[in-house]
């Protein structure tokens, strides 16, 4: 199991970090000199998608390539463009199923591997209990209205806490075990199997988003691409939380900084400088979406056990637990998941779904009893953790 490894305590500061904030520093490549090629996008997963290569050579066509995938990834599995795989999906009735794409399974079928190693930790089936916090497509918009009963109006232009009752309600839609999928002679057929619920005479069906893997899938995908292409040393980094390497830079690793979930807008500090090669790193925290209400903090990653933000404070409103959680491994997609089934466990570091993954290094950022942050690191091994 994964023991404590050596602290590094430091005092916790006010966040509301930029996204560009985030990622662009996110990997510190070598110097690559003229020849060096960096492009990146903001079209796809509502984030920015970057690509860096060490030379120009076929740079611009595999770019093209690399677009092209990025959006038929996003196409395919987006919650919030219409006519996608999962918009569709969700819009299904209970006991209704669906075609999707060769896309949509393999990243459904990533998500099912993550949830089972997990125990449940990491489910995308918990997207009613996201949208019922506030943290769906539709909240991020200033024409955000109401238009659920559920729906509350914003307090100084952030979302508030929705009744308890209503996630009671809504928690038996949970469960990725009350989803299927098979293959049929018209291809795969994605089912909802969870019953619906139905409150005050309205009917309340299951909903997925699988959102928390396609980027790491995504970065698989590219990995791909670009070794098909011919290339041996680059780097493609995914929103503000998957980055993908091959190589370094004359055999200089590359190096990812991890930054500080409690740091200053916009100035945070790096807690690590993690070299990587031949390698994937996916983080997982609460810095990046979530809203303060009466001096709690809720973010986006909801605690399938309970159908709340993780961390959300006991009866002494203390807020304890894992903030921040970075994996480094080879499976993009399934690191994506890992991250944050880390963090839902609300433990350090974490659950027994660590054991035996052999190899990965993992650098938990935990808020204590003491209200201090502290930063626990090392490689998983047979026994325990080397540090």
């Amino acid at each position: 199991m994964f023991s404590r490894p050596e602290r590094r305590a430091f005092v916790p500061r006010a966040l509301l970090c930029a996204l560009a904030a985030i990622v662009l520093p996110l990997v510190s490549c070598p110097a690559a000199g003229a020849a060096g090629f960096s492009r990146y996008t903001q079209a796809y997963f509502g984030t920015v998608s970057i690509l860096r290569l060490n030379t120009q050579d076929g740079a611009e066509e595999v770019w093209a390539r690399v677009k092209d995938l990025l959006g038929r990834i996003d196409r395919a599995v987006s919650v919030s463009i219409p006519g996608s795989d999962i918009a569709a999906y969700n819009s299904l009735g209970a006991g209704e199923g669906l075609i999707v794409s060769d896309i949509t399974a393999d990243i459904y079928q990533k998500a099912r591997e993550a949830y089972s190693l997990t125990g449940g930790l990491y489910d995308p089936t918990v997207y009613p209990l996201v949208d019922l916090w506030g943290f769906s497509p539709r909240f991020n918009t200033s024409a955000y209205r109401p238009t659920e009963p559920y729906d509350r109006k914003k307090a100084d232009g952030s979302p508030v806490p929705p009744d308890p009752a209503w996630v009671s309600a809504l928690l038996p839609l949970v469960g990725m075990d009350k989803t299927a999928l098979t293959r049929t002679a018209d291809g795969w057929l994605l089912k909802k199997l969870a019953p619906s619920v139905t409150v005050n005479g309205r009917e309340y069906a299951a909903m997925m988003d699988l959102g928390g893997v396609a980027k790491g899938y995504a970065c698989d995908r590219v990995r791909a691409l670009l070794l098909e292409a011919g290339y041996k040393e680059g780097c493609f980094i995914c929103g503000d939380s998957s980055v993908v390497c091959l190589g370094g830079v004359g055999g200089t690793p590359y190096t990812v900084s991890v930054k500080d979930p409690r740091g200053a807008p916009g100035a945070a500090k790096d807690i690590a400088a993690l070299p990587l090669e031949n390698e994937a790193l996916a983080t997982s925290s609460d810095a990046a979406h979530y809203y303060m209400a009466d001096g709690v903090r809720y973010c986006h990653i909801i605690d399938p056990r309970t159908g709340c933000p993780i961390n959300t404070p006991d009866g002494d409103r203390a807020q304890r637990g894992v903030i921040q959680a970075t994996v480094t491994g080879q499976d993009a997609a399934l690191l994506d998941a890992l991250g944050t089934a880390v963090c839902v466990s609300g433990s350090v570091p974490g659950e027994g779904f660590l054991e035996g993954l052999i190899g990965r290094y993992v650098l938990v950022t935990w808020r204590s009893d003491t209200g201090q942050t502290e930063v626990l690191d090392g490689t998983i091994t047979q026994g325990g953790t080397d540090q």
